[in-house]
């Protein structure tokens, strides 16, 4: 089954995707604004998984959590707790820089990951990928750069294994520190992918040492930072 671009969006996190395209699924209406830093530029009535923290929606400061869920539920909370009391212990999620980025990276608050359900069928992504992400730089200073490292694999749950499907790395300058800007990466797919039935899209960030000066922070699950993945 093929996931058409422009019709039908992956956004980060486990919970709901056997056949999500035109026609085999409910729409959802993503709210819209300006398109400036801090606005939602996504139309209205389009495909989507929303990243979510655990628990969803999110009702208290928490842990730092791992394999957190892609849904198509969209993000219903009106606070941004703090997702890691034991890392960086601020507002969202924060990303220990790392001079040895990669896929396989298991290295505790160095990254956050989120995963959809299995697909029921299997299904082709032909596009690119686009995580429209919050983030911000973890420290007072103005006009620092900051870096994400965005990997999008694919999980078979039945072996424990991931096959990269493809990455990209955004760095650019925050004007405020601790401030949260949206950045969205587009990861460029050199070719057609097909995600077996039964395996799982997975999306993980990571922040490079090489291209950040600061750790990093990023939000989501909120209705103001609802953060996605697309296919567009």
């Amino acid at each position: 089954m093929r996931l058409p671009g422009r019709r039908c969006l992956l956004a980060l996190v486990l919970a709901a995707a056997s056949a999500y395209c035109a026609g085999a699924g409910s729409s959802l209406a993503l709210s819209t604004s300006a398109v400036t830093v801090g606005g939602n530029k996504l139309t209205s009535a389009v495909w989507a998984f929303y990243l979510h923290n655990n628990p969803t929606p999110p009702v208290g400061n928490t842990t730092a959590q791992y394999n957190l869920t892609a849904t198509t539920t969209a993000s219903t909370a009106a606070t941004l707790y703090n997702y890691d009391t034991n890392g960086a212990n601020r507002p969202g999620r924060g990303i220990n820089r790392t001079a040895t980025p990669g896929p396989t990276l298991a290295t505790a608050l160095a990254y956050v990951n989120w995963r959809t359900t299995a697909f029921a069928v299997s299904q082709t992504m032909d596009t690119n990928v686009i995580v429209d992400t919050w983030s911000a730089t973890n420290t007072t200073a103005a006009k620092r750069t900051g870096s994400l490292a965005v990997y999008v694999r694919d999980f078979n749950p039945s072996t424990s294994t991931y096959v990269e499907i493809s990455n990209a790395t955004l760095s650019g300058t925050y004007t405020a520190g601790r401030t949260y800007y949206e950045r969205p990466i587009t990861v460029t797919l050199s070719s057609a992918y097909t995600l077996a039935a039964g395996h799982q899209l997975e999306v993980k960030i990571e922040s490079p040492s090489a291209t950040s000066q600061d750790n990093m922070l990023v939000a989501y699950d909120t209705t103001t930072y609802r953060a996605t993945v697309t296919i567009n």
